[in-house]
């Protein structure tokens, strides 16, 4: 029983032992690649492949000469990319070819050096593969949680800046995949959990009011520190204006400084303009903090003649007042 407990060391000791890797030219590789028995092998292989036979599918290339087992191992990984569908068995056989040692190697000699490099390069289209097939899964998984209800959403965007960018890419990827029911039973938890208000950005903000078109969202949206995803918003309902929520929701942009600009803009240059637009720029242009701004927009945009009938017209004292200064501009 001790002799057989104290080879157990020594057996993994063999069994992890780093290898040599072996020189090769770049012509060997590229002639072993390219030949019959190689495709041969590939083709009978991917069948075991999408099989989920990797017992057999090991034991196949066991009996290949090292340098086409190589060779058919990196053809595999290329037809599992290729391929596309990836379940845990392939993503383990996968892992397993990722974490592969070089076995050979190209020496490449220039003018003074020597630059040793794999002779294939299977690992990393196998990591790539698999860190695909792990975000669709956390991609589905979220889709789930948020049909049932049990995405709460304070909780699953955690403090972590890293995890909460990665899954904050994932809820825009998905978003549209989702039920106006689980839409609107996320947009219900800006309403009770005041942890999200400490969201380090509008894009869940923006998405699910454009997404909701709820009022409430849009006001959140437009009280908040002003982003990347809130300009896209504005453009976004600038593209579909007239629309009756696009105009509302540009008009309630105004109220924010950094946004109003361009809402007043997007308004502004309708043609033709609705009436509900045109009411709602009499209205501010009778206003102390804003009225100049948006009649110097009108006044670019070719209304120099409506608003001399305004002038001329209106009983606002400071609408007057505003459309004096910049018509007399």
């Amino acid at each position: 029983m001790r002799q057989g407990l104290c080879m157990i060391p020594l057996l993994l000791t063999m069994w992890t032992a780093p290898t040599l890797a072996q020189d090769v030219s770049e012509q060997q590789v590229l002639d072993t690649l390219a030949s019959a028995q190689v495709q041969t092998r590939v083709n009978a292989l991917t069948t075991l492949y999408k099989r989920n036979d990797f017992r057999a599918l090991e034991f196949n290339l066991s009996q290949l000469p090292p340098l086409s087992q190589e060779a058919v191992r990196e053809k595999l990984v290329l037809f599992a990319v290729e391929f596309g569908q990836v379940d845990q068995a392939k993503a383990t056989w996968l892992a397993e070819q990722a974490g592969r040692k070089p076995t050979f190697t190209i020496v490449e000699q220039g003018d003074g050096y020597l630059v040793t490099k794999a002779a294939f390069h299977y690992g990393a289209p196998a990591r790539t593969l698999i860190k695909h097939w792990e975000h669709q899964l956390q991609a589905d998984d979220m889709v789930r949680k948020a049909e049932s209800g049990t995405l709460q959403l304070s909780k699953w965007l955690t403090n972590d800046p890293h995890v909460q960018k990665h899954r904050r890419d994932l809820f825009l990827e998905r978003v549209e995949t989702l039920s106006p029911a689980a839409i609107a039973a996320l947009v219900d938890q800006f309403q009770s959990d005041s942890q999200l208000m400490w969201l380090p950005d509008n894009a869940i903000i923006a998405s699910l009011a454009a997404h909701s078109g709820d009022n409430d969202m849009y006001q959140l949206l437009w009280r908040r520190r002003t982003d990347t995803y809130s300009y896209q918003e504005l453009t976004r309902l600038t593209e579909l204006a007239p629309q009756p929520l696009a105009l509302e929701q540009l008009m309630a942009a105004t109220s924010n400084p950094s946004l109003k600009q361009q809402a007043y803009r997007s308004l502004i240059t309708l043609k033709p303009m609705p009436a509900s637009t045109r009411q709602f720029l009499i209205t501010k242009m009778g206003e102390t903090d804003d009225g100049q701004v948006v009649a110097q927009q009108l006044a670019q945009q070719g209304y120099t003649h409506w608003l001399r009938q305004l002038a001329t017209s209106h009983t606002s004292n400071v609408l007057k007042k505003n459309l004096q200064i910049v018509l007399e501009q």
